[in-house]
């Protein structure tokens, strides 16, 4: 730490190596912090650390689920001392001063609300707008997850709608007669021809040719006159 209270890159490395995993996002403030927690509404000092807040992706499923936690860390482990999730809930917010950032606590432990004050105005700006904007997109992920889940409930009941039938839901065939053998003389019906055209055109050829056999036959009587 220099004389202006600001952390070195090594210390700064060291805070974050120890929160950081594949599935998160950390960001440490370069200052330190004074933790205050309001109970029975006074402010009072509860530890002094390095503020940081965590990002979970959720990418590691439900072990891991995507949040926004915030810490208090410290300097000489490197391990947090103190936490806390926020969401919109949480009010995180600066008070009139930049340098006091204030939020409401979820799991109050005996105090309603905690207090960050930092040595820095310009670390504690862009520590506040670092919070804030995790919020926020931890917000907007969640809105994107339930509307997935709507769209796949939604898909699911057009399935449920539009199934497929059961053999047992499917009649019997109506007027069916099973077949084992043909006769003859199913086979020549079975034979003629369906078409109209085709059986005038047979009947024409069979009056054609007794027409014929007739005219043979006179012929042949009067030769033998």
């Amino acid at each position: 730490m220099d004389e202006n209270g600001r952390l070195s890159n090594q210390e700064l490395f060291k805070v974050k190596l120890s929160l950081s995993c594949l599935s998160n996002r950390v960001t440490v403030c370069p200052v330190t912090a004074k933790l205050y927690l309001l109970k029975e509404e006074t402010w009072k000092h509860h530890k002094t650390g390095v503020a940081a807040v965590i990002f979970n992706t959720g990418e590691c499923g439900d072990r891991n689920p995507k949040s926004v936690k915030l810490c208090l860390v410290e300097l000489e482990s490197g391990f947090p001392s103190w936490n806390e999730y926020l969401s919109d809930n949480s009010q995180y917010k600066a008070a009139q001063d930049n340098t006091f950032h204030t939020l409401v606590l979820q799991n109050n432990n005996g105090a309603n609300m905690a207090g960050l004050q930092f040595d820095d105005e310009g670390a504690a700006s862009l520590f506040l707008k670092e919070i804030v904007d995790s919020i926020e997109e931890l917000k907007s992920a969640n809105n994107a997850t339930e509307l997935s889940k709507l769209e796949l409930s939604s898909r699911k009941e057009k399935a449920k709608k539009f199934r497929k039938l059961k053999k047992s839901e499917i009649s019997t065939p109506c007027l069916f007669t099973h077949v084992t053998n043909i006769s003859s003389t199913q086979a020549d019906t079975l034979d003629e021809p369906s078409n109209p055209n085709k059986l005038e055109g047979r009947r024409s050829g069979s009056t054609s040719g007794k027409s014929s056999d007739k005219v043979r036959r006179t012929f042949s009587i009067s030769k033998r006159k």
